[in-house]
């Protein structure tokens, strides 16, 4: 149970304002009261309202038109009859691909201010998966800050640190210790009364750890890091808590696949330095393999880390067109799916009318 404030005040507390107010409206005039989803399980929510925290079920109609990527953590709810009948408009999703062959969405958190991308210290930094995920992160339209978690274990935390600022595209970075206490009041410091916030890092970041550092107590479980070096998986659901100072954090379960989601203006942000020296090539649609003149190459042959940097925009860019063409099939099946149901509809019709 994650306790989140319910009292007169709460709705702000949780980050009801006046734009929610005026999106929610028709709902309060059927009667429904709004709620913030603490946790989604199966065929539930858990969610908060202005005077309790209650568990309800998902109506029908939101089976069968569910808000991109289905209801998560963070969204607000219209609750009528005791049931949650609607989804508000979202102003912020972080989304990412159904893990396997699926070309589905997955809402991992929903109107957030602040994305934590969570990477451990220890063996050094993880650059590729803090590309990927701030690719994401930018897309999702929340505040991406790069969070390096167990600093007491890194060997040279400055140069950890200068790495990650490298990747970080602008985003703040900070490292963070739950050993020591080093970098919590900066964390602190970004987690304000009304803003929300999600975890989002590989299983033995130490996420949950944080989370109850920030908290003062011992809300969500933790394991210690496994013989072999490896995280454990602690966290089994995403859950909205409430911190003292009156932020709410989402906390996730460890992603072992963080594939992309529509992510392709997120790619642009992350690899700005990348694309503007795309721009300096001589052909337009270069592909900076064996065009002449290519500054992306001639870049990468001078910088060993520009290369790999390189390489992992062009990594991103395949994977994120692939998507696209599997979606754009996915749609094209589905009309054709829905143009053959209408078409049958109307011989079955039109026999009809014949036979009469």
């Amino acid at each position: 149970m994650s306790s989140l404030p319910v009292s007169a005040d709460a709705l702000a507390r949780l980050g009801w304002d006046a734009s929610y107010q005026e999106s929610f409206a028709p709902h309060a005039a059927r009667g429904a009261v709004p709620g913030r989803v603490i946790r989604v399980d199966r065929g539930s929510l858990l969610v908060a309202t202005a005077t309790e925290e209650t568990r309800v079920p998902i109506a029908g109609r939101l089976h069968d038109d569910p808000p991109e990527g289905g209801v998560t953590a963070g969204d607000w709810v219209a609750v009528e009859g005791g049931m949650a009948v609607a989804v508000l408009a979202r102003r912020t999703v972080f989304l990412r691909k159904v893990a396997g062959l699926s070309s589905g969405a997955q809402a991992v958190a929903a109107n957030i201010d602040v994305t934590l991308v969570v990477t451990p210290l220890g063996d050094g930094v993880n650059a590729r998966r803090i590309e990927r995920t701030l690719a994401l992160a930018w897309s999702a339209g929340a505040l991406p800050v790069v969070l390096l978690t167990k600093a007491d274990l890194s060997a040279d935390l400055h140069a950890d640190v200068a790495l990650a600022y490298e990747v970080a595209a602008g985003a703040e970075v900070i490292a963070v210790s739950a050993v020591d206490g080093s970098g919590v009041d900066e964390l602190r410091a970004l987690l304000v009364a009304g803003r929300t916030a999600v975890l989002l890092g590989p299983s033995g970041a130490g996420k949950s750890t944080l989370v109850n550092l920030l908290r003062g107590e011992d809300v969500l479980a933790t394991a210690a890091v496994r013989a072999d070096g490896r995280g454990r998986h602690t966290t089994t659901h995403r859950e909205l808590v409430a911190l003292p100072g009156g932020a709410l954090l989402v906390d996730t379960p460890g992603m072992r696949e963080l594939a992309l989601w529509d992510a392709g203006d997120g790619i642009a942000a992350e690899f700005a330095d990348v694309v503007e020296l795309a721009l300096q090539c001589r052909f337009r649609d270069c592909t900076h393999r064996a065009e002449p003149d290519c500054a992306v190459r001639a870049a990468a042959s001078r910088d060993a880390e520009l290369a790999a940097r390189i390489e992992s925009w062009g990594k991103l860019e395949r994977e994120q067109r692939r998507l696209d063409r599997m979606v754009d099939g996915r749609l094209r099946a589905e009309n054709h799916r829905a143009i053959r149901a209408v078409s049958r509809s109307l011989r079955k019709r039109a026999g009809k009318h014949d036979g009469g």
